[in-house]
């Protein structure tokens, strides 16, 4: 008996893994790249996408419009933004900026939410997240940095029993932000469907805490739709991750971009428009 127990030990510590362990270290290095090597992203404009959106506040459906702006630049190592000198030896690596700008009406007043994701150009690396929230009763603010093996965090929220926490972990191999996967998902390989493990790292668009931690997740292939949308009428693929849906557009002359989404919170996008423009000019 005694040595059967030895066995089983031995055994299931073969058999236990960590987590970490399922995903690829980088899950995304098969994922196709046309559509970010695409010379339009060199243009010195973005791309401005506007979408008919749903949250759920106070139990409440809001409709209004949320607008997804997506660019290429340089982001500098030492302070983690736009670098001043872009190109030029040390002046930071080749990154898309990918901004969600959402102003959400309810009765007493606006919920104000902007989440901004940094994505490595070439190998789409999870950057850094930096999620502001302003309404009337106060304003909350988050920032991850994923930087040479590192992930370093701060959330400051003005409920009560929050205030600011932060810490630093070691990622583990495979993971993402959540924030991020409308972007990085326009890289699925469509043709080649298959599920993919990653480690993923929740949404962080809320005004309260929200959890820094990565839990496993895989995103699978559901199959290609035609959806009815305000933009029109549109040929799609379906992914699943974790209790959220994205559709891709399958016509690759609209670099894939993400025309549909649906997740927890009530939250809903359906693409209205889309156009390249410098935002940042009259």
């Amino acid at each position: 008996m005694r040595v059967m127990l030895v066995w089983m030990v031995v055994l299931c510590g073969c058999a236990a893994k960590p987590q970490a362990a399922l995903a690829q270290e980088n899950p995304f290095e098969e994922f196709t790249s046309a559509w970010r090597d695409d010379g339009v992203w060199h243009d010195g404009k973005a791309e401005c996408a506007v979408y008919d959106a749903t949250r759920t506040i106070y139990g409440v459906e809001r409709r209004y419009q949320a607008k997804l702006f997506t660019n290429k630049e340089y982001a500098d190592a030492k302070t983690k933004t736009k670098s001043a000198t872009p190109g030029a030896p040390g002046g930071g690596r080749e990154a898309f900026k990918h901004h969600l700008r959402e102003d959400v009406p309810t009765e007493n007043y606006t919920y104000h939410f902007s989440t901004m994701v940094y994505v490595g150009a070439s190998d789409l690396k999870s950057l850094k997240i930096d999620m502001g929230s302003q309404e009337d009763c106060g304003a909350t603010f988050k920032q991850f940095v994923n930087h040479k093996g590192a992930l370093t965090w701060h959330q400051s929220s003005y409920f009560p029993n929050e205030g600011h926490r932060s810490g630093e972990y070691a990622p583990p191999a495979g993971f993402v932000y959540q924030d991020a996967l409308s972007l990085v998902l326009r890289g699925y390989p469509f043709d080649k469907p298959r599920d993919v493990q990653v480690m993923l790292m929740p949404d962080q668009t809320t005004t309260k805490w929200s959890p820094p931690e990565a839990k496993s997740a895989v995103i699978s292939y559901a199959g290609r739709e035609t959806l009815d949308l305000p933009i029109g009428s549109t040929d799609a693929h379906h992914l699943k991750v974790a209790g959220h849906n994205y559709w891709f557009a399958a016509d690759p002359k609209l670099r894939h971009i993400m025309v549909q989404y649906s997740g927890p919170g009530g939250v809903t996008n359906k693409l209205r428009s889309v156009e390249r423009r410098a935002y940042w000019l009259r």
